[in-house]
């Protein structure tokens, strides 16, 4: 349908234009754009790093309750760990004596092996774990320097030195008093 209208131009209702919507130009709406799309960008990274931030302290508040859990399991080991190594200290004692049980009795063994007739000792005594000194009475010095020679030919005595050889009395009777350093061996 055709519509005419016979009213002069004052008298019409005048039609209301809409301004023409102005097209920006794309060199305007590119840097607008790319804003845009950084903003998104940062605030979707910044949404995705902080959730994974919750996560994570939740994860660690989480494992600080599981490590304080496991505290008296740890101080149990660490006294079980304790008292295996004081064990462990005196099984070491044990087979170090066990395997030096005869050891003094072997050298006294070869010791009395080693004394020629007419000679006593009267005295060994340890100085330190390997080194002795042994007193003894004799009637001559050719006596002591068998005893020396027969004791530095044993297996176990080493470094056979005399300290002392001096002529004394005994019940009325000249006698050599003399008294020997040596090493042993294990």
């Amino acid at each position: 349908m055709i519509r005419i209208n016979l009213l002069p131009q004052e008298e019409r209702v005048r039609r209301r234009k809409l301004p023409a919507l102005k097209i920006p130009q794309v060199g305007a709406v590119v840097p607008f754009a790319v804003l845009v799309a950084l903003v998104v960008t940062v605030a979707t990274v910044s949404t995705i790093q902080s959730r994974k931030i919750s996560k994570l302290q939740e994860e660690i508040v989480s494992a600080r309750r599981e490590a304080e859990s496991y505290k008296p399991q740890l101080e149990q080991i660490r006294q079980i760990t304790q008292k295996r190594e004081e064990v462990r200290s005196h099984l070491d004692i044990v087979a170090k004596l066990d395997r030096q049980r005869y050891y003094r009795v072997q050298l006294l063994d070869e010791l009395t092996k080693s004394m020629p007739q007419n000679m006593w000792v009267t005295q060994v005594e340890e100085l330190s774990e390997r080194r002795f000194q042994i007193d003894g009475v004799t009637f001559s010095n050719f006596i002591v320097a068998r005893f020396m020679q027969n004791l530095e030919s044993a297996d176990r005595w080493t470094q056979v030195d005399l300290d002392i050889a001096e002529e004394g009395d005994m019940d009325d009777i000249e006698v050599v008093k003399f008294t020997l350093f040596s090493n042993a061996q294990p």
